[in-house]
């Protein structure tokens, strides 16, 4: 009882410390998890004003809430930054305001995947409004100890119908990419996962119908409890940065991308929506992230990968994070995901009927 009690009373005490600071607030809109609580507590100590972190699950749970309160940042992932563009819900990103992060920072592989986003028949300069913060890939966590490294070299995607003990993640995009890349390259089909036919999305929904059964599992942060020591299932579908921290955790663990088939590859950045009301306080927060000393801190603690390259240089050299995890590679047959409302519902639509099959 007296435990109960000493909780609701921090609770009440944190509740009205934050009555009492009254600093000017900066809103932050961001993933789950996606801050360090000890790097952004530190900062709250020291800064002039206060960030306020409010959290979202999924990019689509952004898109449906960014224009009902007021951000004064928001982190969303590439496809979504564009679709914001696209209601003309940004600010341009004014580059001379930021001193702690130059676009000759950023990693040579991060370039590549801006720069085709650019050059793409469909232009898009993520650069202008995003500034980015985190990316990363999505791939295979599995257990060495059960799965042999040259098998996923020899099968990869495909190895989900070897009927292992496996998880698959619960996304509707990441899911229909996996079953497109690994159509395409069965099929010798040179297609783009961002302009699939009817007859692609069916052949894919029959294949991921075909996956599912008593030794899979489709699940989303569950993969932390599956594949901790002794690992559950043999191995999951997950993004690069939840496998760098799992790997930490469990020496037995590796991460796979199938480089042959290619995977997503996704950038989060920081954008500023037009209704922010703390414009000066959002670049000076911009400058802080990316602070090469701040941008390791956060990395090492959230475990995402840095788009800076001496921060990643930093990571690997100190041993933080498994270079397979952490280090990502832009490869020829990796895409990103691109904003398309109609294709973004029919997906949508398909995963449902794969889960409900």
């Amino acid at each position: 009882m007296k435990k109960v009690f000493s909780i609701v009373t921090i609770l009440v005490l944190a509740v009205v410390l934050a009555a009492c600071d009254r600093r000017p607030v900066l809103k932050v809109f961001l993933p789950l998890e996606y801050i360090g609580e000890d790097f952004l507590k530190e900062f709250n100590k020291n800064s002039e004003y206060r960030v306020e972190i409010i959290e979202f699950e999924s990019n689509e749970d952004m898109l449906s809430k960014y224009n009902t309160a007021t951000y004064d940042l928001i982190i969303p992932s590439d496809y979504a930054l564009e679709e914001l563009v696209s209601k003309d819900a940004l600010l341009e990103i004014d580059w001379n305001r930021i001193d702690t992060f130059k676009q000759t920072d950023i990693d040579e592989s991060l370039m590549a995947a801006i720069n085709m986003l650019k050059d793409d028949e469909v232009s898009f300069d993520l650069l202008k409004y995003g500034v980015p913060y985190f990316w990363g890939s999505f791939g295979i966590i599995y257990d060495k100890t059960k799965v042999n490294k040259s098998v996923l070299e020899q099968k990869g995607w495909n190895i989900l119908e070897d009927g292992r003990d496996q998880m698959l993640y619960d996304s509707s995009r990441d899911m229909i990419m996996v079953g497109l890349k690994q159509y395409y390259a069965n099929n010798e089909i040179e297609r783009s996962v961002n302009n699939p036919t009817n007859d692609d999305l069916a052949a894919v929904q029959t294949w991921l119908t075909s996956l599912k059964g008593n030794k899979t599992q489709i699940a989303t942060e569950e993969v932390y409890d599956l594949m901790l020591d002794p690992t559950r299932v043999d191995l999951a579908l997950a993004y690069s940065g939840d496998a760098a921290y799992l790997i930490e955790e469990n020496p037995n663990l590796d991460y796979f991308v199938p480089v042959n088939q290619g995977t997503n590859i996704f950038i989060d950045a920081v954008v500023i929506p037009k209704t922010s009301s703390q414009i000066d306080f959002a670049y000076d927060f911009i400058n802080f992230l990316l602070d090469k000393e701040n941008a390791y801190a956060n990395s090492l603690e959230i475990a995402f990968t840095s788009p800076r390259a001496d921060v990643i240089e930093m990571i690997l050299e100190n041993e933080d994070y498994q270079e397979s995890a952490y280090k990502i590679l832009f490869n020829e047959k990796d895409e990103l995901f691109r904003y398309n409302s109609t294709l973004s519902n029919e997906v949508t639509n398909i995963w449902q009927r794969v889960l409900a099959a």
